[in-house]
């Protein structure tokens, strides 16, 4: 095996072990459940939608819900935060937008305010 390949093996076996140690249980997550990073953002997008009105505060705020949501498997949750983060640098309808369809995604997977 040349060294390439071994350096290549050695860091597939090292995100194996990784992923193995980072999992809490061995079942799968339920992908129509709120999962906990969904929860999260979801918790942040709620928390901070009223206060974001201007541009930067969108951004902020789209930011922030997707450093929890991109982790997350739970059905629509990472797939609506990108839109939101794209819409937070758009007009203000635009927002409206990705606002909603990111609260119906945390609504459909059974999120609670």
């Amino acid at each position: 095996m040349n060294r390439r390949a071994t350096a290549v093996a050695l860091c597939a076996a090292a995100l194996l072990a990784l992923t193995a140690c980072s999992s809490e249980s061995d079942e799968p997550a339920d992908p129509k459940k709120l999962d906990d990073s969904a929860s999260l953002a979801c918790e942040d997008f709620a928390t901070g939608y009223k206060a974001a009105q201007t541009r930067d505060a969108r951004v902020d705020l789209a930011n922030k819900v997707n450093k929890w949501a991109q982790s997350s498997v739970t059905n629509g949750i990472a797939d609506n935060a990108t839109v939101l983060a794209r819409a937070s640098e758009g007009s203000a309808s635009a927002w409206q937008i990705g606002a909603d369809s990111f609260a119906q995604a945390c609504l459909d997977a059974g999120w609670k305010s």
